[in-house]
């Protein structure tokens, strides 16, 4: 119908506008940035690079994986809503179109752990997990709680590695299924832990990677490691593996790790994105309402005859409005 293509018209019209304008008007303000920074923006390392985690280990990112340091890593959380435990020393992202996840990293400096016991009670620790999480979600918001749904991978440690890995599964609010895999990683006064956040469809897939591209790429620096402890110099922690595996769920928010790369893409690309939806979502509407084949044909006939009074009418009100410039007494003299 003739009023229906013209407002599809105007709002593509609108959009070929909106698109060149808004590449216009980036550059000045992200110079402006330059000098006030906007909270949302930060300090991205994309690979290939190698990074630094707080001194205390180095990692090597590949293409399509993005990094952000300490204070970056806690700044993005506490922006999205997270309350940062003061251990996180970084972050990756994965920008692969292979697939999508994050990991976490974090130094707890307990003293130097002794790795003799490796007796680790996978129900024992399983129930201090559930324990750790109802505690945590006393003080969350509803949609903020979460459940957890047992282990994915039961707790082992690799004493030639110096490294415990385990992985636990749970449920958000909305009953999304997802998943920490977790590897600490022992180290001269404490231990470094990486940990992957994802889906748990997507597990597999992604813990394959999270292997080659996080744990192989990892490494910790000398001076650091394990095996540089020195007994009668160095602080000896009190407790064992055990103990650092007892607590809650750390990351949970897959959804809003999408949000912060959306916004690491820039928003003047996400702008034209949102306006071809919204348009598209309006002209598809509009087309459903006079095309509905639920409509008699009494009803679409009403619909057209409607149309076109109100194009008929436009038409006559423009005409009136010319006929009244061209008649005025200003025209006149």
């Amino acid at each position: 119908m003739k009023n229906s293509n013209q407002g599809f018209i105007t709002s593509l019209l609108t959009l070929l506008l909106i698109i060149p304008l808004t590449h216009l008007f980036a550059s000045p303000i992200f110079a402006a940035s330059e000098t006030s920074p906007s909270p949302y923006e930060y300090d991205w390392i994309d690979g290939p690079a190698s990074v630094s985690l707080d001194n205390k280990a180095t990692l090597q990112i590949f293409k399509d994986h993005s990094f952000l340091d300490k204070a970056n890593t806690q700044r993005s959380m506490l922006n999205s809503g997270f309350k940062p435990n003061g251990n996180e020393i970084g972050s990756l992202y994965s920008t692969s179109e292979h697939g999508s996840w994050y990991v976490v990293f974090e130094y707890v400096k307990t003293g130097h752990i002794h790795d003799h016991d490796q007796n680790l009670d996978a129900d024992e620790l399983l129930s201090s997990y559930i324990q750790g999480t109802e505690e945590e979600n006393r003080e969350l918001a509803p949609e903020d709680k979460i459940s957890i749904t047992g282990w994915e991978i039961e707790p082992t440690y690799e004493p030639t590695k110096r490294q415990l890995v385990y992985s636990i599964g749970f449920k958000d609010a909305n009953e999304q299924a997802m998943v920490n895999y977790n590897v600490k990683f022992l180290t001269r006064e404490g231990y470094i832990t990486t940990i992957l956040v994802t889906d748990q469809p997507s597990f597999e897939q992604n813990r394959l990677a999270f292997e080659e591209v996080v744990l192989n790429q990892l490494s910790v620096n000398p001076g650091n490691t394990y095996e540089d402890y020195d007994e009668s110099t160095d602080k000896t922690s009190t407790v064992g593996l055990k103990s650092i595996l007892v607590g809650g769920i750390g990351y949970t928010a897959g959804q809003k790790f999408s949000i912060l790369l959306l916004f690491k893409k820039g928003w003047y690309v996400i702008l034209p994105i949102l306006v071809i939806l919204f348009c598209w979502l309006k002209f598809r509407r509009r087309k459903q309402v006079t095309d509905d084949d639920t409509l008699s044909p009494n009803e679409k006939a009403y619909l057209q005859e409607a149309d076109e009074q109100q194009y008929a009418n436009q038409n006559e009100l423009s005409y009136y409005n010319r006929k009244s410039v061209h008649t005025s007494p200003e025209n006149k003299q």
